[in-house]
């Protein structure tokens, strides 16, 4: 191949990947290649895009504010009152093809629960009518004149269709909700 068949070739190469709108940038130097750069690939109107500066933050210091939390719990103040003993069941609905034939799919591990019943012993609490109960969807706040209690639920919960149980013999509150499955596909 000679020299001349070579610059000719190259210049017919040049031609194809010129803009088509045939707006010429300045042209190099001579005797050295322009080298397209990776903000100069693309059409014209993507590489205008104006990117907004973050915001600041308030102090340099800080990872995060309290208004970017979600779910913060307001009261961890202490204030003398006790925190009753608590324990976090779980329920699922099973029927004879679960049980007997293994063919629905689920197994004993909380995975496959549908309900999550919280089980706080209250001893010392007269009634429910003293209870006040705060659910949210990741936690939940239980107050009375003897006892307080602010948790972080280990699932996410639907807040808003729980159930509570007073059991006025054994003195414990039961709190069942349905748990909030996200789909990870």
């Amino acid at each position: 191949m000679d020299t001349f068949s070579f610059a000719a070739e190259f210049h017919a190469l040049s031609d194809l990947i010129k803009d088509p709108d045939g707006a010429e940038a300045a042209a190099p130097p001579p005797g050295s290649v322009s080298r397209p750069t990776p903000g100069s690939i693309g059409p014209k109107e993507l590489l205008d895009v104006k990117v907004p500066a973050p915001k600041a933050r308030h102090d340099p210091k800080e990872i995060w504010r309290e208004d970017e939390l979600e779910d913060a719990v307001e009261d961890d103040y202490d204030d003398d009152r006790q925190v009753p003993s608590y324990e976090f069941l779980y329920k699922q609905s099973v029927d004879t093809a679960d049980n007997f034939l293994g063919m629905g799919g689920k197994d004993p591990s909380s995975t496959s629960c549908e309900d999550l019943v919280v089980r706080v012993e209250l001893p010392e609490a007269a009634s429910a009518a003293e209870l006040d109960l705060d659910v949210k969807d990741t936690y939940l706040k239980l107050s009375s004149p003897h006892y307080k209690l602010s948790i972080h639920l280990p699932h996410k919960v639907d807040g808003e269709r729980g159930k509570a149980k007073w059991d006025a013999s054994k003195k414990v509150l039961s709190i069942t909700l349905r748990i909030v499955r996200e789909d990870p596909f």
